[in-house]
């Protein structure tokens, strides 16, 4: 059986994990859990990234964190060789975000390019081999078993007129990663919480709740915290976690739901409400985007995910249901969303 590669004596570990892409939010929370002693405080590897600019807040913070920085873009073999040399293990997120130089990494100001997930992976997973890192936890998204199921294969799929290229990227990925010869495991990512209040898509007044899904479509939800020890304990012990799929999950709840929830523990019943994107606006402003919430929408409505919350609670306790999340967040005190600050980000 191969050894794990977070069994390394604490105060002596020389295992190395490879965090791409540390710029999202699960990015980030997985590189936080990889530091943190909350969960397996004996395993402290070394962790690195890949950044395109040296001088951005991000790769300053990282810097300050701790991890090791090297720069370049994930479709750059070279780059990609150099900060994939001696590792052991990798986190693998996918972007289809392409930077601007000079914009200090602003995702606002980030183009969205077709196939460019696929040529990350492909990259990254290329240099993997070559460098003969053993194990990868590949970040996809809820639902994709489904999608296969369906459709048969991703191939079959792509060639849909109302498929989702997020979908269909993320089903060739998943492929690449099993057909890799690296131990992997495949987190099936639903809907983060940290997106019900970030600074550029969540709740940014008091009162109102966007959502970009149906006001009344079962979302399935999870905290980037949560993801990011699971990854820990994945990387921990690649053995145990190998060929497995993983949907973390702790609540499955309406938009109405959600915003029930936090008027309820504010004390404001009745001072909240949801305000949907418009599905055929949101086709015309960002086509793929609205697809991509059709696809989820349907894999939320037609398959049971009681199981994946069970699954959760037993293999991590301590993750958090929606409640509790606003609570460790501190969003169920005074606050009015009026001032920045109130903006998690």
């Amino acid at each position: 059986k191969t050894k794990g590669i977070g069994s390394a004596i604490m105060g002596d570990c020389r295992d190395c994990v490879v965090v791409f892409d540390p710029l999202g939010e699960v990015g980030a929370a997985t590189i936080r859990a990889l530091f943190s002693e909350e969960k397996i405080p004996e395993f402290r590897p070394r962790v690195r990234t890949l950044i395109q600019e040296p001088e951005s807040k991000a790769a300053k913070a990282l810097k300050e964190m701790g991890v090791v920085v090297y720069i370049g873009d994930m479709t750059d073999a070279k780059a990609v060789d150099k900060v994939m040399d001696g590792a052991d293990a990798m986190v693998l997120l996918t972007s289809s975000l392409k930077f601007k130089p000079g914009t200090d990494l602003d995702p606002n100001k980030a183009k969205w390019v077709s196939g460019l997930q696929v040529e990350q992976a492909q990259t990254v997973i290329k240099s993997a081999i070559k460098n003969e890192v053993q194990s990868v936890v590949y970040m996809s998204v809820v639902g994709t078993e489904y999608v296969l199921h369906k459709y048969k294969s991703a191939e079959i799929y792509k060639k849909k007129w109302n498929r989702s290229i997020t979908y269909s990227e993320k089903l060739i990925i998943e492929d690449m990663v099993k057909e890799s010869g690296m131990m992997w495991t495949i987190i099936q990512v639903p809907m983060v919480m940290e997106l019900l209040a970030s600074s550029n898509k969540g709740i940014k007044k008091k009162g109102t709740f966007p959502s970009a899904y149906k006001r009344t479509v079962s979302v399935g939800l999870i905290s980037c915290e949560d993801i990011g020890k699971l990854a820990k304990m994945a990387l921990y012990n690649p053995d145990d976690w190998d060929k497995q799929y993983f949907t973390p999950m702790t609540d499955k709840l309406t938009p109405i739901e959600q915003c029930e929830i936090l008027a309820q523990a504010r004390g404001e019943i009745g001072l909240w409400d949801v305000n949907q994107a418009p599905r055929p606006v949101l086709y015309l402003t960002n086509p793929h985007w609205a697809r991509a919430l059709d696809t989820a929408e349907e894999i939320f409505e037609e398959v049971d995910h009681s199981r994946a919350i069970r699954k959760t609670k037993k293999i991590l306790p301590e993750a958090v249901n929606l409640r509790e999340w606003y609570e460790k967040n501190g969003l169920l005190g005074d606050m009015d969303w009026t001032e920045s600050s109130c903006i998690l980000s």
